[in-house]
């Protein structure tokens, strides 16, 4: 069963008709049309096989020095890559992934099957293999330097990882699946997607030539849906039934930067041997305000966003290497979310939208990539 109380399944976006955003995954895949660009492959094609269970570490409640996370995730990868080999040649029966006995059995090695790690990160920036460091607007070796910089193994360019972002790190045999790393990134894409959905995020989705999950992703007719029920006064409803303000557009203006497609899930990967490691960042209620030290992703012309900040309406940051806007003052104090828009900058991630972020999260997850997730308790064996 999925270990979120309700599943993401439930919110079928669209009425499962595909649009223009990319092609569709269809519905034996997904219980709606979820739509994904074009991946390098066919992407209608199924899974090759059924990969059984995957052990859960969950350490997210606390907050994780960046280098611990990924020195358990390259443990965990060279202990799957050894069961691999090993079942390869011939020294294993079979899978233990792939036996129902082998699933409640707590006595399987690191390794023996898939594994998710969930974690929180302090504040950190990480930096992809052939990331720029034209992306960073500090000097990383500057002893007053806002965070530590990582450059690590992943593909993608500068991201910030801190307090209020759930980080998965899914260290999956692709082989047992689809051996394509634009495929395996579209999932990733889809497991945000669906928990947005679930958490009430509107019009998440993808942009088009950018990797992530976005929200506010609005269709012709989405923009038609959204003008009927504005009001003369300029004023629209919040998913959470308030009225949020929206200025009115003047002539050659561009779109009102809440209104604007927001990033709110950022996805870097690597594999060895088709085994994934590294993963997705998830902007739940982060402290936005820390994202002006970065051009997130080199993208200086879209806002990052998170769940707490579009559940209520407000908009998120612009950081360019020309400087940064936002939806609050110059002190980075607005109107919601755990740092840079609340009242109380000292206030923190919430701790129930927490919660709820991570049992979609892992709802997604299990829906997306088919597995069962077997919860192995905190920090890793390693």
């Amino acid at each position: 069963p999925c270990l979120a109380p309700r599943c993401a399944r439930e919110r079928g976006r669209g009425g499962g008709r595909p649009n223009a955003r990319g092609s569709c995954l269809g519905r034996d895949r997904f219980p709606t049309w979820r739509c994904l660009p074009t991946p390098s492959r066919d992407p209608l094609a199924r899974v090759r096989a059924s990969p059984g269970s995957c052990d859960l570490y969950d350490v997210s409640d606390d907050l994780t020095p960046y280098a611990v996370a990924w020195g358990w995730q390259k443990a965990i990868l060279d202990a799957r890559l050894a069961a691999l080999s090993a079942e390869r040649d011939g020294n294993e029966a079979k899978d233990p992934s792939s036996t129902d006995e082998a699933e409640t059995d707590e006595a399987l090695p690191l390794g023996a099957r898939d594994c998710l790690l969930l974690v929180q990160h302090p504040a950190v920036v990480t930096l992809g293999t052939g990331s720029t460091p034209d992306n960073l607007k500090f000097d990383p070796e500057d002893p007053s330097a806002p965070f530590e910089v990582h450059r690590t193994e992943r593909g993608g360019e500068a991201t910030y990882h801190g307090p209020g972002q759930i980080v998965l790190y899914p260290i999956l045999d692709l082989n047992r699946r689809r051996p394509d790393l634009h495929w395996y990134m579209r999932a990733l894409e889809e497991v945000a997607i669906l928990a947005m959905e679930d958490l009430g995020v509107r019009y998440a989705g993808r942009v088009e030539g950018l990797t992530g999950a976005w929200a506010n992703v609005r269709d012709d007719e989405d923009v038609k849906e959204d003008e009927s029920k504005t009001s003369s006064g300029g004023a629209r409803v919040t998913e959470n039934g308030e009225v949020a303000s929206t200025k009115k557009k003047a002539k050659g203006n561009t779109t009102p930067l809440d209104a604007r497609e927001h990033k709110v899930a950022a996805i870097g990967v690597r594999a060895r041997r088709w085994v994934t490691y590294h993963g997705m960042a998830f902007n739940v209620d982060p402290d936005l305000g820390d994202f002006r030290h970065i051009v997130p992703c080199g993208i200086g012309d879209k806002p990052v966003g998170s769940v707490k900040q579009l559940l209520a309406g407000e908009a998120g940051v612009v950081s360019s290497a020309f400087g940064s806007v936002m939806g609050a003052d110059e002190n980075g104090r607005g109107a919601c979310g755990g740092g840079a828009f609340a009242v109380d900058a000292d206030a923190g991630p919430d701790p129930d939208l927490m919660r709820r972020a991570k049992k979609a999260l892992l709802c997604a997850f299990e829906e997306v990539f088919e597995t069962k997730l077997t919860r192995r308790g905190g920090a890793p064996p390693v």
